[in-house]
């Protein structure tokens, strides 16, 4: 998983982030995943604060394991900062996150949370 193939494989795990993808391109001519992923972020916030739709929220955060597991620099990078880092922005959604956290995805949560202060 790397720069190149990452939000591809984002949209084949969850294609109802595609239109999403589709207008971030429209509007930018290209994939920046960090905007991308930024524009992902309230639907992802949204998601987990209403803790409603269990099997979508542990398929996301099975994703972000792999992204911590199997991505390359710039990917783990992605999730600490842009994802994860956002996530903590709101301490409700980070405390309804930590049970669907694998062990990889809690470290640099943990560590972005120290990062900011806010650990």
């Amino acid at each position: 998983m790397d720069e190149k193939n990452l939000a591809k494989i984002f949209i084949e795990h969850f294609e109802e982030y595609k239109p999403i993808l589709q207008e971030h391109i429209v509007f930018n001519d290209e994939i920046l995943n960090h905007i991308f992923f930024g524009e992902c972020n309230e639907y992802f916030i949204k998601l987990i604060e209403e803790d409603k739709e269990i099997p979508k929220i542990e398929r996301l955060f099975d994703f972000f394991e792999q992204m911590a597991i199997q991505g390359d620099d710039y990917v783990k990078e992605l999730l600490s900062a842009t994802i994860l880092g956002r996530l903590g922005d709101s301490k409700q959604a980070l405390e309804k996150a930590h049970k669907y956290m694998g062990f990889e995805t809690k470290k640099a949560s943990d560590e972005i949370e120290k990062f900011w202060g806010r650990y």
